[in-house]
């Protein structure tokens, strides 16, 4: 994906920079680290303190939230080029444990943490997800307990990222008695304190060079693990994830554009009798759907990314629709990429099946297709003044003619 967003020359330079940065940061990786963390199942915290010492995290954040979008989205997209797991680790580095304690750090200790998590000294991840349940944050049953030295917590987190190398993760939990469903609270807990039990990694089916873990714990915490105001971690957590959104609507534009660089390359190389797969018309015109659906995808990302630089905001409906749709076009282009390379495809001798099972992560992870349909839908089920008034004209003239000179 071509990234190309009109810039003045000071923030073009800027681009340059930060574009730099990342090579100096992957300077040190190369193919064959990249394979190994496939096999290992992990990203090693080598990756993330690489790009905090080349100052990439800083340079992202550097202008604000929205401002260091177009940078995120490069720092995704050159990422899962090389290593899909790595760019979700980065992600989650930068967009959740980073962005939580830079909008949220107010105490000497989370301040001191937020400067050592931008060089890359310590490393977060972020957990929501419970045994009983998954994208409905509204269900937790993580608690947590306000004592007179600070904080009480007991609960159990799954399924998450990069859990095996991280220092901290930030957790999600309600007070024990809730005045609303909704009353929900953002902690930060040392991975290593005493009742922090690290129950181990979950075989998956892609994405295998980022861990997916399980932490239990029952901890007591000081006061300032609390970050933010206690009862609105909910709020919080919805704001964190709008960025983590984006960005894997970045990375699987990016997923979808190699796959189907490679169909299209197959396609015009592959002959089945005395002509070229590309000359069939069903190759042809599938092709050019997934080329169609793909284009609409990244200009409708480059949209957001420009109205949220634009406004300072980001719009949870319309980011929401966009990682929907992102998600099941991206799932359909690699299918029909692994279509058009047949056996092959099937086989790891070709990058199609990585790219296949990587992707489909996207229509579970940071809210599912369904969770994310039924945001969508809230914002549809509202009144509109205008066209209800058109409706209810519309229905008043909805009568049948009559006919004065009827036929027996």
């Amino acid at each position: 994906m071509t990234w190309a967003i009109e810039h003045s020359t000071a923030e073009e330079d800027q681009a340059l920079e930060f574009r730099n940065q990342l090579e100096d940061a992957l300077a040190g990786f190369d193919a064959e680290d990249f394979e190994r963390w496939e096999r290992e199942g992990r990203t090693p915290r080598e990756l993330p303190a690489a790009l905090g010492r080349a100052g990439v995290f800083r340079q992202r954040w550097k202008n604000g939230a929205e401002q260091g979008l177009p940078r995120l989205v490069t720092m995704s997209q050159t990422l899962y080029r090389l290593s899909s797991g790595a760019a979700v680790v980065a992600m989650g580095q930068s967009e959740m444990f980073i962005g939580a304690l830079r909008w949220l750090a107010e105490t000497p200790y989370q301040l001191s943490l937020l400067e050592k998590a931008l060089d890359g000294r310590t490393i977060g991840c972020f957990g929501a997800t419970e045994p009983h349940g998954g994208s409905n944050l509204r269900g937790l049953r993580t608690t947590a307990y306000a004592d007179p030295d600070g904080w009480r917590l007991r609960g159990c987190k799954r399924y998450i990222s990069n859990v095996s190398q991280a220092d901290y993760i930030l957790v999600l939990a309600r007070p024990e008695n809730p005045a609303h469903v909704s009353d929900l609270s953002l902690f930060l807990v040392p991975l290593d304190h005493p009742g922090v039990s690290f129950d181990g990694v979950f075989d998956t089916v892609g994405l295998r060079s980022c861990d997916a873990g399980q932490v239990t714990f029952d901890v007591k915490l000081p006061p300032d693990a609390l970050l933010g105001k206690a009862g609105i971690g909910l709020l919080y957590a919805t704001h964190l994830l709008q960025f983590e959104r984006l960005a894997i609507c970045a990375q699987l534009a990016e997923a979808a554009e190699h796959a189907l660089r490679l169909s299209v390359a197959y396609a015009r190389r592959r002959t089945t009798g005395d002509s070229r797969i590309m000359d069939k018309q069903a190759i042809r015109h599938r092709l050019a759907l997934c080329r169609a659906e793909l284009w609409n995808v990244q200009g409708r990302l480059r949209e957001l990314v420009a109205m949220a630089e634009r406004d300072r905001r980001m719009p949870a409906h319309e980011i929401s629709a966009l990682k929907l749709t992102t998600g099941d076009i991206t799932c359909r282009i690699v299918d029909t990429a692994l279509q058009i390379f047949g056996a092959r495809g099937y086989t790891q001798n070709f990058p199609v099946e990585r790219l296949w099972r990587d992707v489909r992560l996207s229509r579970l992870g940071g809210g599912t297709d369904e969770v994310l349909a039924d945001l969508v839908a809230s914002g549809l089920d509202r009144r509109d003044p205008t066209t209800d008034s058109l409706l209810t004209d519309l229905e008043h003239l909805d009568v049948p003619r009559f006919v004065t000179d009827h036929a027996t």
